[in-house]
């Protein structure tokens, strides 16, 4: 039974994590990672999920051309590592029914790593893109995408969040 203000929420969110140029350019194995990003965050718009972009403030008038924000889609600044230690989203994804959000971003290793096991903690459904997401160092990125990488590691965010592709985005609605 649910009570009242207790409702679940089920609601699904896109967060694309540092997504500033010279982010994208100089700290990506991928020199793709804009372009899937891109097709991702398409796909989340086309699903009518909320989308939030958080870069580090000094870096907000930098967002990635491919990855612009349109209409009223919020657009964050942090000073850490973790999307959510810095900013209000954790206040803006409840305010939205948010329970699942989506992780896109720049660079695997840190900000989607940090961001995503903040969510974990909080009670999130993480699911993270890895073809939208991108690292300086190749096999640093592999280790925490890929299972097969190092199975028995604790490290990996497929331990604490479902690893999904750019094409899976609009499956994700509840």
């Amino acid at each position: 039974m649910t009570l009242p203000g207790q409702e679940t929420k089920t609601r699904t969110a896109f967060v694309a994590l540092d997504f500033a140029t010279y982010i994208v350019e100089n700290f990506s194995h991928d020199a793709a990672v804009a372009e899937h990003a891109s097709k991702a965050l398409a796909s989340a718009r086309g699903a009518g999920l909320p989308v939030f972009h958080v870069l580090h403030e000094a870096m907000l008038g930098q967002i990635h051309p491919l990855l612009a924000p349109v209409g009223d889609e919020p657009v964050l600044g942090k000073t850490t590592l973790s999307a959510f230690a810095t900013t209000n989203l954790h206040e803006l994804l409840q305010a939205s029914g948010v329970g699942r959000i989506v992780i896109a971003g720049v660079a695997t290793s840190g900000t989607v790593l940090s961001t995503a096991r903040w969510a974990y903690d909080i009670g999130y459904d993480v699911a993270v893109c890895a073809d939208a997401c991108a690292d300086p160092d190749a096999q640093a990125h592999a280790a925490l995408v890929e299972e097969s990488v190092f199975p028995q590691s604790w490290l990996g965010l497929w331990r604490i969040a479902r690893i999904v592709q750019s094409a899976d985005i609009a499956d994700l609605r509840p």
